[in-house]
């Protein structure tokens, strides 16, 4: 059973998703080449290469694929896997004093604290107005410190902590974006908001022992307390609209 942890009264705005304000939690992964280029430039960027009798452009380690199960406690080897997730729409509440649905209540965050985890989205069919909601939280010191990490992310350098709630993100991904959590990391669950579902490919590393390949802590509200609630006005209008 997922230990608890009390939530203090956190209201999150999220904004949009970006490489800079995403960079101590991973990494975004986008097109570097706009829409309107249909044919393959010469001479091409200079983070690719020419491919396939040059009608592609190769782009190289576009975000990391990273395993440190050797640290583990149980010593247990990783492989690498794809998974499909299909994330279908959450329910959004109303506030005490609003009619207006637009509040999504984070009840749980987890972390996987020996690998990367990339979620890729499939193109969604025309029409598909869904957005999906990216929410992290910085990990607070460790009781233990463990020299022998050497991540991609500095959250990696953090495993044993617990999520810094007071310090939590949200962001709201563009189409066309995918995410990498750092090792370790603390996220909630993908969140997906609109009417339809949206569907991503997720690749990370597992060993197959649950309590090294996935780790979850409950927030427990306060009493009287809202608890984390990331509310969409302004930003998520759009999104809103069309609930």
């Amino acid at each position: 059973m997922a230990p608890l942890i009390t939530s203090p009264s956190l209201t999150l705005h999220p904004v949009p998703l970006a490489s800079s304000s995403f960079a101590p939690f991973g990494s975004v992964i986008t097109s570097p080449l706009p829409a309107t280029i249909t044919k393959v430039p010469y001479p091409p960027p200079s983070s690719s290469t020419t491919t396939n009798q040059n009608t592609a452009l190769k782009y190289p380690n576009i975000t990391p694929l990273t395993s440190a199960y050797r640290l583990s406690p149980s010593g247990t080897s990783a492989s690498p896997r794809m998974t499909l997730f299909a994330c279908f729409p959450r329910q959004l509440r109303a506030s005490s004093n609003s009619s207006t649905t637009n509040i999504l209540d984070v009840p749980i965050l987890e972390r996987h604290p020996y690998t990367t985890q990339t979620f890729l989205p499939l193109t969604p069919p025309s029409g598909n107005q869904s957005k999906y909601i990216v929410i992290v939280a910085p990990t607070l010191p460790p009781p233990i410190p463990m020299p022998g990490l050497t991540p991609y992310f500095p959250q990696a350098q953090q495993a044993p902590g617990l999520p810094d709630l007071q310090n939590m993100k949200a962001f709201v991904a563009e189409p066309g974006m995918g995410v990498t959590y750092g090792v370790g990391v603390w996220h909630a669950p993908m969140v997906v908001v609109g009417r339809e579902r949206i569907d991503f490919v997720v690749s990370q590393w597992m060993s197959g022992r649950e309590e090294e390949d996935c780790q979850e802590v409950v927030l427990d509200r306060e009493e009287k307390g809202r608890g984390v609630e990331v509310v969409f006005g302004g930003l998520a209008e759009g999104i809103r609209a069309k609930l």
